[in-house]
């Protein structure tokens, strides 16, 4: 009796629900984040955009707030205000548009694109400055940034008319510089990942010797590449390269250092470049590894990243 009372009961609220004739109606649209398109930019950029964010859910924007380029998740910390983006002008934003496939976009398969390869906003602007506080003079106030990683967002700086002027040269350099950024956002994101197999190559237990240097200590260089790692940065005025190996206290966060170092290399050192170190059997073994990794899981080729030209 109590199972057959609980059945009629919903039954009865079912019918009684039923009886309601209520047209539900269209189901509403969700508003955009951002209304395209945006601005004054001739018709073929207004167009690239509003195809970029139609096949790959991601804005290009030209016209954007502060609050959109310094904006971080709640629980971020508030050092990225001290940032200011410059806007361009909208007669460059075909130029922007065409360097940013020239240097980074061509050289992704379409399903990486659309699987987060391209951030939800992706910020073109003019210059992007950093106040350096009290006591600099007007002239040195500002230090001024290629690009500005905002959580989900990168912002890139140079829409003027420096693209327009901009040597082949100059166009290899800025790209080394965007793709390093890129790069690190990736990793960061965990939109690429690097294999456990890399990491299975390399003792990351017992330190190196220290210090590493050339002049001083070429035995510790050597002794370092032979157990395959490899350069850290590069300075961009010098060439000279810079380890990431500064000590004990720098080898705790050997293995993603290590994986950095890689990327660095396999996305932005040519063939030439990368030569003389991968005479060294351990760097070419795991050298080797992560340019077959990334194009079989990501169909990406590395190298022609590194070894592109204009």
């Amino acid at each position: 009796m109590k199972h057959t009372f609980i059945i009629s009961c919903i039954c009865s609220m079912m019918l009684f629900a039923c009886k309601k004739d209520e047209k539900i109606g269209p189901p509403a649209e969700l508003e955009h984040d951002y209304t395209l398109p945006q601005g004054n930019a001739p018709a073929a950029a207004n167009d690239k955009i509003q195809q970029l964010y139609n096949t790959y859910g991601s804005y290009f924007l030209y016209v954007f707030t502060q609050k959109d380029f310094v904006w971080v998740p709640s629980t971020g910390g508030s050092a990225s205000k001290i940032d200011t983006a410059v806007l361009g002008k909208p007669e460059y934003v075909m130029d922007m548009l065409t360097f940013l496939d020239d240097v980074w976009l061509k050289f992704l398969p379409e399903s990486f694109k659309k699987a987060q390869g391209i951030p939800y906003r992706v910020l073109l602007a003019d210059t992007i400055k950093t106040n350096r506080g009290p006591g600099y003079p007007p002239n040195m106030q500002y230090l001024y940034s290629d690009y500005k990683v905002i959580d989900k967002a990168i912002c890139f700086a140079g829409m003027n008319d420096s693209l327009r002027r901009m040597t082949p040269a100059d166009k290899v350099k800025r790209k080394n510089v965007l793709t390093s950024a890129i790069w690190a956002y990736y990793l960061q994101n965990k939109i690429v990942e690097i294999p456990a197999s890399f990491y299975k190559l390399t003792d990351y237990v017992t330190a190196p010797a220290y210090p590493i240097n050339a002049i001083n200590n070429p035995a510790n260089l050597e002794a370092f590449r032979q157990r395959g790692f490899l350069p850290g940065s590069y300075n961009p005025v010098s060439g000279a390269a810079s380890e990431w190996y500064y000590g004990t206290y720098s080898w705790g966060t050997a293995q993603p250092t290590d994986a950095n170092a890689y990327i660095l290399h396999l996305t932005t050192r040519t063939d030439a470049q990368m030569a003389a170190y991968l005479k060294y059997p351990l760097i070419k073994q795991k050298f080797d590894l992560l340019v077959a990794y990334f194009k079989s899981a990501y169909n990406i080729d590395v190298r022609a990243i590194a070894n592109a030209t204009y």
